[in-house]
């Protein structure tokens, strides 16, 4: 069986956006193109690796259980490449960086913009990872850093931090706490919440958990999803199930919900009353570069 590596790059890339505009995007091609090799793939091996529907693209469960062999073959060609070209001294370097979805918009356009410039001999690649990827993927040496938010998860790796940013909520229009101009934990004490499942980042799951408990809160998790893009896309649905005054014209699609500061207090003016001083702060999400441990460390800004 000959699989063509551009539809195992097609397969992991549309599995980790679960959307084709945005696997088209990384892919640098059309959906249409990413479409016919994901359907290509699918022939070859015999089996369905996405359920597709007008309104989402999900994975199946044999989809789900080959996705890793797939980035394992394509890690092991990029391996094999770096080889050849060390092994023929063309003396091109080569710097593997993978990020998780929230640190993408952020660093890649400036990482690629500024990478020729300042390193001409070095070729530059990037790839996506969830959490729990990441040291996996640092021990096979498959990335040599990876931009991310905190692991808790430090072990033999070294991390630079690269920046600080607050942690954001994302409620449907319609609903109160949408009125408000920024949130607390407090505020959501009670209120039925969509998680990333605790199977993508363990630690970083438990670490928000146990922050709210130690204000005397118990989150109620609703529902867990595989990515922050479903997470928005259930937001938006709830948005469009409240019921709408007969003289209001539907909004849409990008107004049907906000995206509210998630504070340590309640800031001053802030609607709703005030909460009581919080007895644990809970951090803004900060992002980080993680790389094996090296002699010296990294530490370098990027």
């Amino acid at each position: 069986m000959d699989l063509p590596l551009t539809q195992l790059r097609a397969f992991v890339v549309l599995a980790e956006e679960l959307h084709f505009g945005r696997a088209a995007l990384r892919l640098g091609l059309s959906q249409p193109q990413v479409s016919r090799r994901v359907r290509a793939l699918e022939a070859e091996l015999g089996v369905e690796l996405f359920v597709r529907t007008p309104r989402n693209t999900r994975m199946t469960e044999t989809g789900r259980r080959l996705l890793e062999d797939a980035r394992e073959a394509l890690a092991a060609t990029d391996r094999l490449r770096v080889r050849a070209r060390t092994v023929a001294g063309d003396g091109v370097g080569r710097v593997a960086v993978g990020f998780v979805w929230s640190t993408l918009p952020a660093y890649l356009p400036r990482l690629v913009a500024a990478a020729p410039e300042r390193h001409r001999d070095i070729e530059l690649s990037v790839s996506q990872k969830h959490f729990v990827e990441i040291v996996p993927a640092l021990r096979r040496l498959d990335v040599d850093l990876v931009i991310s938010r905190t692991l808790h998860e430090p072990e033999e790796m070294v991390d630079q931090t690269l920046g600080h940013e607050p942690s954001m909520v994302a409620v449907p229009v319609g609903h109160p706490l949408a009125t408000r101009p920024a949130l607390t934990l407090a505020d959501l004490d009670g209120q039925p919440l969509i998680a990333l499942a605790r199977v993508f980042a363990p630690a970083l799951f438990d670490a928000v958990l146990e922050a709210a408990r130690a204000r005397g809160l118990d989150p109620r998790i609703a529902r867990e999803v595989r990515s922050p893009a479903e997470a928005l896309a259930l937001v938006r649905r709830a948005a469009a199930r409240r019921p709408r005054r007969a003289d209001r014209q539907p909004r849409r699609p990008h107004r049907e919900r906000v995206v509210r500061t998630l504070c340590r207090d309640r800031p001053r003016g802030g609607g709703g009353p005030r909460q009581p001083p919080a007895r644990r702060r809970r951090p803004a999400a900060r992002s980080r570069c993680w790389c094996p441990t090296a002699s010296p460390p990294c530490g370098r800004p990027i």
